[in-house]
């Protein structure tokens, strides 16, 4: 995959979860103290976010960075339920490994 995809890639999952909340890019640009264009252009892809921008978007936005990342809305999900919670995380990998077979 290219870059250039990756970025528009990772800027539609942000305008989704933008959405999800229910705020309009002009209200989280304004949470951020960004330009509503430079939001504008992270989300079509046209300009690559750097992680501290992405950080900054997933705490105004209430999720997880890495959902933010993640593949697939089914990922992001999981992602964000387990997200700031050891005890989670820690039974999601307990799973995991009996799936796996792991000792």
């Amino acid at each position: 995959m290219s870059v250039d995809a990756l970025d528009i890639q990772i800027g539609q999952r942000i305008a989704a979860a933008r959405k999800k909340a229910g705020l309009t890019l002009r209200a989280l640009a304004a949470q951020l103290a960004w330009p509503y264009t430079t939001l504008g252009n992270y989300e079509a892809g046209r300009r690559p976010l750097k992680v501290a921008q992405l950080i900054q978007i997933a705490l105004v936005l209430q999720v997880s960075p890495a959902a933010l990342l993640a593949d697939t809305p089914e990922t992001a999900a999981i992602i964000n339920r387990i997200h700031g919670d050891l005890e989670r995380s820690i039974q999601v990998a307990f799973i995991l490994d009996s799936l796996d077979g792991t000792p």
